[in-house]
This record gives C-alpha cells, structure tokens and sequence, in this order.
C-alpha cells in the first residue's frame, strides 16, 4: 500500500511544525501495527531527530557550552603563567622563558579563536551561508598555525644571535617561573585533552607544546645552575622552536585539506561505495563526494543507479543508505539523486 504522506519530506515538514511530536510518535506507532513496511520510514524519522538534536556530530553546533567553559578557564590559567614568565624572563635574562611566554601569547590568541568559532558556528544557516557559518573553525585555525610558525622563526633567529654570543643567565629565577608554568600548563592540558574541534585541538596543541617546552626549560634551569653553560638557554629555545612548528604544520594541512575538500583521512572512498553497494535495490553508484564543512560535520553527495526493486521503494532505500552513512561514517548531511541509467556525460546533472 503507498502512503505518499509517511514519505520522509513529509515527515521532515511535521518535525518543523510541530516540536514536541506527541500525537505523531502515538501515530506512527499505531500505523507500525497495521502496516509493518513503515517501521523504517519511523526508525528514520528518529534517529534524523536524534542525529540533528541531540549527537556529538550534529548540524548545530560544535560541543556547546561545555567546551566554552573549558576554554575560558583554559584562557585565565594562560593569562596568569604570561605575566609570570613575561616578567621571569626579563629577570633571569632567559631566551628560554620568553619564547614560552611567546607560546602562552599565542595559546591565549588560540583560544580565542576558539571561542569566536565556537560561537560562530552554532548560529543558524540562512538565505547567504546556506551551510551556516562551520568554515569560521578552519580559517581561524589556519590563522592560528600560521602564526605559530611565525613564532618558531622568530625564536630560531634570537637563539642563533645568542648561540655565538652567549649572556648571563640567572638560573634560580628561571627555575622557580619554568617550575610555576609547567604547573599551570598541566592543569591546560587536562581542560583541552580529547576534543575533535580543530580550534579545541589548535589550543590544545599550543599547551601541549607549552607544557613540553616548560619541561625542558626547567631541565636546563638545572644544568645552568649544576655547570654554568649558558648556551643550554638558546639551545632549549631551538628544541621548542622544532615542537612549534611540527604542530603547527599539522594544523595548517587539516585545515588546508578541509578548505580544499579532500576525502576525510579516516574514510577510505572505495570502501564506502562498496558498503553502499550492498545496500538492497541499489545497482551501482557513480559521481561519489564526501567532504568536511568543519572538524566534525562531514557531508556527502552521490548518484545511485536502482534496479527495478529499488526504484518501487526508493524512500525505504534511501532511509538505508542514509542510515549507513550516519551511523558507520559520522555523516549527517547527505544529497543523494536517483537514477534509471547511468548519465552518459559525468558533467551531466
């Protein structure tokens, strides 16, 4: 039996006009029981709900609020260890402690783009960014990593300039400040460790490498102070300069690739369309896309040959072949056109 209003357009028109879906779940569940081919149309019309409401990779936003507390604690403990090795390091003298306050400048300026994009990118979709605005996360990331590798030159010149004319370095003060940031950096990486978001993991990168670079500095506060050699300072200076630039590199190619519309790195293209091969009633599939609007909303684009079978009950095949996608893939958008034959021109669509 056709039931033309259950197709899943309808149902999307009666989620947007009615949230709270009471009287439509009591009627689904009751169409379920006289006619069992709908279950799937219903099982659908859930997890769409579920998926744009209520997942870690939905179409809304990119981790709420939580993650918006964490930055701006994250944020306050950056600005304290700033002035404290700001100011450390003009007293000890120390290379070392100012490229890490340089570091703690930029985790700073990280975060806040962070919190613009985080912002940014859960306000809804319009008429002029029809996707809404999730690419504010990758141009600010891109930015951050661009200045980071700044900061990796600029440190690399000054510990040049300092390796052939080595100053005084006071490595008491060097060793209290590198001891308080390594402290606070600590408490950093625990508030920014295991997000997804690529300006969460732009910050989280920034600390890390804080955290490191606190650890050698501290380590080389010791051996000024155990055999007076003061080109350990410099030398330090070049070792975090190197773990600078490695995450920065990093972050600027996921960002890079995620602007130029490259495949996601986890999702193997050939393997996807032999999944979706599988599915009942699909006969061949051509014109694949899977792309990134951000760090973690994927979206994709295909058009799928059905065979005779799949062309009769082509909403139960398309409610399979979406669910597929958002389950095994992570990908919640997806345009999916039907075709009798293939196209004869690939440009023709």
């Amino acid at each position: 039996m056709n039931l033309p209003f259950l197709s899943s357009q309808a149902l999307k028109r009666t989620r947007y006009m009615m949230p709270g879906l009471g009287w439509a779940k009591i009627s689904l569940c009751n169409l379920e029981r006289a006619y069992p081919r709908i279950k799937i149309v219903s099982a659908r019309f859930g997890s769409e709900m579920a998926a744009l409401n209520e997942g870690p990779m939905n179409l809304r936003g990119h981790g709420g609020d939580g993650i918006e507390r964490r930055l701006l604690i994250a944020a306050g403990v950056g600005g304290a260890v700033l002035g404290v090795e700001l100011v450390g390091g003009l007293l000890a003298n120390s290379l070392a402690l100012l490229s890490d306050a340089g570091h703690v400048f930029l985790d700073l300026f990280a975060i806040g783009l962070a919190l613009y994009a985080a912002r940014v990118c859960r306000m809804p979709a319009d008429s002029k960014f029809s996707y809404g605005l999730h690419r504010v996360e990758i141009l600010a990331a891109l930015v951050n990593g661009l200045t980071l590798m700044a900061l990796a030159a600029a440190i690399l010149l000054e510990a040049w300039r300092r390796l052939m004319a080595p100053p005084e370095v006071r490595g008491i003060e060097m060793l209290l400040v590198a001891g308080a940031g390594l402290a606070a950096n600590l408490v950093g990486v625990g508030l920014l460790h295991g997000h997804r978001d690529l300006n969460v993991r732009g910050a989280y990168l920034h600390v890390l490498g804080d955290t490191l670079s606190s650890s050698a500095v501290l380590l080389g506060a010791f051996l000024i102070l155990a055999t007076g050699e003061r080109r350990v300072d410099p030398a330090l200076s070049v070792l975090l300069a190197a773990v600078i630039l490695i995450g920065a590199a990093r972050l600027v190619r996921d960002a890079g690739e995620i602007l130029l519309e490259r495949t996601p790195r986890d999702i193997d293209l050939g393997k996807v369309e032999r999944r979706l091969k599988r599915v009942g009633g699909v006969r061949d599939l051509h014109d694949i896309h899977i792309w990134s609007l951000c760090s973690n909303v994927r979206a994709f684009s295909a058009h799928i040959l059905l065979d005779d079978e799949g062309w009769r009950s082509s909403e139960r095949v398309r409610s399979v072949l979406e669910g597929v996608l958002r389950r095994e893939y992570n990908i919640v958008h997806s345009t999916i056109q039907f075709e009798r034959e293939r196209c004869a021109d690939p440009h023709e669509h």
